[in-house]
């Protein structure tokens, strides 16, 4: 069936104007301007709201969490959901968090719309400096929606990296720890790209530790503790706790008493 302004508008409570063109433009019927033109009428009507130029929701709708994910998918060309947020779209995270975090290497702000705050993340600069930054990103449906979000591969090194954008680190340990699968070769590949050696040495402990449930062998441990750092470091910085070998991490104290961690 071919598009018309109605039918999109049906289909559709969160776009682009990139997406209402092409959409539009598939009928052979619908020049640029008229695109505009819809555009700046529905907003006259209140049928739809502008959340920054060139995305747009229906103006008449609640907006659910797939529809605010949708947004930051679209904030950006390059937009990948990312930390938490990618924790939700892959079905790990176990609490809400109230931050949309998309991650990009363009110069976004920043933004609020109707009391939600949608957060831009730069990329390190492993990747964000790389000829293929959407390599570790995959698009899906997500409640209706096309979205662009991290691999669950990425996603799980991210938030070890930043805990701060995944909800802290004992939401970041229970959320991967319902992992039913996790290719290593493409952990390790995203890992060498970052290249950050407490990284290596968080992921591994952390594979360490669902090394059954995850089918961890004793060969592939080794390949992360080789890139651990070469001198002890502390997870939390100046939290004293015990080292863990091979590692080389001071793990606090009060992760090994907490039960999201498991046995000591």
């Amino acid at each position: 069936m071919q598009a018309t302004p109605a039918t999109f508008l049906a289909r559709h409570r969160v776009f682009t104007t990139q997406e209402l063109d092409r959409a539009l433009a598939a009928t052979r019927q619908r020049p640029a301007a008229t695109v505009h033109r819809l555009l700046g009428r529905w907003q006259q009507e209140g049928r739809v709201e502008q959340v920054k130029r060139g995305v747009y929701v229906r103006g008449a709708d609640q907006l659910a969490g797939a529809d605010l994910r949708a947004i930051g998918a679209r904030l950006a060309v390059d937009a990948a959901l990312a930390y938490h947020t990618a924790l939700e779209v892959h079905g790990l995270a176990q609490s809400v968090y109230e931050e949309i975090v998309f991650a990009t290497r363009s110069k976004v702000a920043l933004l609020e719309f109707r009391g939600h705050r949608f957060r831009p993340v730069r990329p390190r600069a492993g990747l964000a400096n790389s000829s293929e930054p959407l390599r570790w990103t995959e698009v899906v449906d997500h409640g209706g929606h096309e979205v662009r979000v991290t691999t669950r591969e990425r996603t799980v090194v991210d938030v070890f990296d930043r805990p701060d954008l995944a909800g802290g680190i004992e939401e970041v340990w229970r959320s991967c720890s319902t992992l039913a699968a996790f290719d290593l070769r493409e952990a390790r590949e995203y890992l060498a790209l970052v290249d950050r050696a407490i990284l290596w040495a968080k992921v591994g402990l952390f594979l360490e530790r669902h090394r059954e449930e995850l089918n961890v062998s004793s060969t592939d441990l080794d390949l992360f503790a080789q890139h651990a750092p070469k001198q002890p470091v502390y997870v939390e910085r100046g939290v004293q706790g015990r080292l863990r070998a091979p590692w080389n991490l001071i793990v606090p104290e009060r992760w090994i008493a907490e039960e999201w961690w498991g046995d000591a």
